[in-house]
């Protein structure tokens, strides 16, 4: 046996070669591709992204269900256009978007304390509306909505833009919801008398006024300076 032994050992020596077919390798497992990480990684942030939107535009202020799905659907077709001005193609870059020190969604904005959200069934909700929506099982049937407003909450200013550059088209929950316009439309829009419009122009009219008042008062009050005789 020690003979035969001996003479394996040697045939290896001289041809292994031979042997080589026989060898076990360990070879380690592949390490997972950044972009597989990247890709769940990121399906997950955008979910919790639109989450946070849904929840801090809508959830968290009693915003009834029909309002925050289409509060989800504006910040999804925003993010499906893919257009600089709203922040690209990623929800997270939308939600987040930051424009000459404006926030596109307010609540980004304030301080972190302000926009931790509570993990209650508010949070849940939002939560559940944010995946059927990234899912496509949000069934609206608005899909060009891109702009929304609460005028209850909104000043005059912006409301009267509102009403001069886009188009209602729905009204949900707390919220009226927006389209783009036709280039027709635009013209139409422009011209347009619209309520938040004329009480804006008549705020600016009595602040005018209020300008002009002030201006009298102050140069009646102001004290005549008189010229003292000097003596020679």
């Amino acid at each position: 046996m020690r003979k035969v032994l001996c003479a394996i050992a040697l045939a290896i020596a001289v041809c292994p070669s031979a042997f080589a077919h026989h060898a076990i390798i360990f070879v380690a497992p592949p390490a997972p591709g950044h972009r597989t990480i990247e890709r769940d990684l990121r399906a997950e942030s955008q979910i919790y992204c639109l989450t946070l939107a849904i929840y801090f535009e809508g959830g968290s202020t009693g915003e009834p269900e029909v309002g925050q799905r289409h509060i989800a659907r504006v910040i999804h077709e925003r993010a499906r256009a893919n257009l600089r001005k709203w922040g690209g193609a990623d929800i997270c870059d939308v939600v987040f978007y930051m424009r000459k020190g404006v926030c596109q969604f307010s609540f980004t904005c304030l301080p972190v304390a302000r926009r931790t959200p509570g993990r209650g069934g508010a949070w849940l909700q939002a939560q559940q509306i944010a995946e059927q929506e990234l899912q496509g099982i949000n069934h609206l049937s608005e899909r060009a909505i891109r702009y929304y407003m609460n005028a209850a909450l909104t000043p005059l200013r912006n409301a009267c833009r509102f009403r001069k550059e886009f188009v209602k088209v729905v009204d949900a929950g707390r919220h009226e919801f927006f389209r783009e316009p036709t280039a027709e439309e635009r013209s139409e829009l422009a011209n347009g008398k619209f309520e938040e419009c004329e009480r804006y122009a008549a705020q600016l009219r009595e602040q005018e006024a209020k300008r002009k008042r002030l201006a009298v008062l102050k140069k009646k009050k102001k004290p005549k300076r008189t010229k003292l005789a000097v003596a020679r």
